[in-house]
């Protein structure tokens, strides 16, 4: 017997359509370089996004709405954008219709880019001018591509090479402000991202509605975001990654002003918008939060009035947090990845902790959000203790979890009782809080033991004189394996030495565990999304201990 309780599916389009009723004159607003080019409200952005939803509908680009819980025959529909309002209309448009928004990625190699393409099959594409040049040069590899329509007017629409170019807002026009969302499966696929193409091709993880609804809901607690109508977002992550991290449908669902950076956000900008506009929260990987102290410093200005600062995936520096938090936002670390749609973990420490029990929570990846779960298996999947202590593959469970790939039968993330493998090797403590020490790939084994690249990174970023520091494993005569750092230097008029480093290791890590060499360089090769790409400094680097590498000599031995 059901409960007698009203049947409402949970749908991205529904979050706008609650702002729109609720927090009407509530702001969306695009800057480009720190300064505001457009402002608009939530009651404008859903009139807008209803119009631009008919219009699609007009050209035949509409989900199938006959065959409940079927994607068949449900047309794919591309965005080739960075944050700005069009594209925050598009996120609730394409899916509002019954199609699947594939948000591509503009910082994809154009090989990789194109292959996502064809390979959802994408039968309109949405592109800003920014990515105009891009889209002219993948659009002969894309012969799914039906329309082409471009985010502006028809005055700022140049000549294109696109055929048959459509005018975005031509199409906002003449659509249909009263137009009704039709009433969905809500586990119908809503958006398309794809991985950053680390290893082969990019892989894609095809989320629903109810999982980014659920996911959502429930990070943007308390325990989460605690973001509300109050409050003021920056979007920093692009919502070709993660979503948004959630913010395009977090946002209008507590009734947040919503800042969208367009296409690049430096530092300065960032800090500009942060005081300018009363930004309370905002985020980025640990390079970005190292880039806005430097810029907060430069200047000394402070953070305005800016809380929370989220950063997910390796975890910050714990001297970063701390300088962070001596001038005002306290610090916020998740764990998400494109395969759990948004974040599965965060770390909220508890009121009552000491300082240094606050400092080691933050510095995990959390504890799991409502409905999901984590678990650490050993090499032959036999789950291990909850205890902290017994490093495994972390795999992970929960309503927003990929159960698949998108058209890829040949990959099999999922074990036979339903949880993602993750990639990661890590820790599972008694209250579930996840610590990753380092991905599959990237753990070093030396002698047969494991060294932790991530525990060696962190120390190494706490001496002073480090911006940044990344180890490989690369190849030795007789260990197999043994651990390098590379060291970006800050700007100390005094340059930090290899031997101020190994000092200040010395304490913090077993003696095996040193590195066999330090190469300082002038930056790290980072990936579209700013991860570094480890694969390739293991390349380049790969030799260095058996004397074949000429870029650079160990600066010493492990003793």
């Amino acid at each position: 017997m059901h409960g007698l309780i009203q049947d409402v599916p949970l749908t991205t389009s529904a979050t706008l359509a609650h702002a729109a009723h609720v927090y009407p004159a509530n702001e969306i607003l695009t800057a480009r370089e720190g300064t505001v080019v457009h402002r608009t409200t939530y009651a404008e952005a859903d009139s807008r996004a209803r119009r631009l939803a008919s219009s699609l509908s007009a050209l035949g680009l509409t989900g199938n709405l006959t065959r409940t819980g079927s994607d068949e025959g449900a047309p794919f529909i591309g965005a080739l954008a960075f944050n700005t309002w069009r594209l925050f209309e598009v996120m609730h448009a394409v899916p509002g219709t019954g199609c699947i928004l594939h948000t591509a990625n503009p910082r994809l190699h154009e090989r990789h880019l194109a292959y996502t393409v064809t390979h959802a099959g994408d039968r309109a594409m949405l592109v800003d001018l920014d990515c105009l040049p891009l889209a002219e040069r993948i659009a002969p590899c894309c012969s799914s591509v039906a329309h082409w329509i471009v985010l502006c007017s028809r005055a700022e629409l140049p000549r294109s090479s696109l055929p048959n170019a459509l005018c975005y807002e031509e199409l906002i026009e003449s659509g249909d402000p009263n137009y009704v969302w039709p009433r969905l499966d809500e586990r119908q696929a809503s958006t398309l991202c794809f991985t950053s193409a680390t290893t082969g091709e990019p892989k894609g993880v095809l989320y629903s509605h109810r999982g980014t609804v659920i996911n959502v809901l429930t990070i943007a607690g308390a325990n989460g975001w605690n973001l509300g109508r109050n409050d003021c977002a920056l979007a920093a992550a692009p919502f070709f990654h993660c979503n948004g991290w959630g913010l395009p449908y977090m946002a209008p669902m507590t009734g947040a002003k919503l800042v969208l950076p367009g296409r690049t956000l430096s530092a300065e900008a960032m800090l500009s918008l942060i005081r300018s506009e009363g930004v309370t929260h905002t985020g980025g990987v640990p390079t970005l939060l190292m880039d806005l102290l430097a810029a907060a410093d430069a200047d000394q200005r402070g953070f305005g009035g800016l809380r929370v600062l989220w950063t997910g995936g390796t975890a910050p520096p714990a001297r970063l947090v701390e300088r962070l938090e001596e001038r005002g936002p306290v610090v916020m670390h998740a764990f998400g990845m494109t395969e759990t749609t948004q974040a599965l973990t965060v770390a909220v420490p508890r009121e009552d902790a000491s300082a240094g029990e606050r400092r080691a929570e933050q510095l995990t990846q959390g504890q799991p959000i409502f409905l999901s779960e984590i678990r650490a298996v050993d090499d032959t999947g036999a789950r291990l203790p909850n205890d902290g202590e017994h490093v495994g593959h972390i795999q992970v469970h929960g309503p927003a979890v990929a159960s698949g790939y998108f058209r890829r039968p040949d990959l099999k993330p999922v074990t036979t009782d339903g949880w993602l493998d993750t990639g990661d090797i890590g820790t599972v403590g008694p209250e579930g809080h996840l610590k990753l020490t380092d991905r599959h790939k990237d753990a070093i084994k030396s002698g047969g033991e494991w060294i932790s690249s991530v525990a060696l990174e962190n120390a190494a970023a706490g001496c002073p004189g480090v911006a940044e520091a990344a180890c490989v494993g690369v190849e030795h005569p007789r260990w197999q394996e043994r651990p390098l750092l590379l060291v970006v230097r800050d700007t100390s008029p005094h340059p930090v030495e290899a031997s101020s480093i190994r000092a200040h290791l010395l304490p913090q890590i077993a003696r095996w565990w040193m590195p066999d060499a330090i190469i300082f360089v002038e930056q790290l090769p980072r990936n579209g999304v700013g991860k570094v790409m480890k694969a390739e400094l293991r390349d380049r680097y790969q030799s260095i201990l058996l004397g074949d590498e000429q870029a650079g000599a160990p600066d010493g031995s492990a003793e």
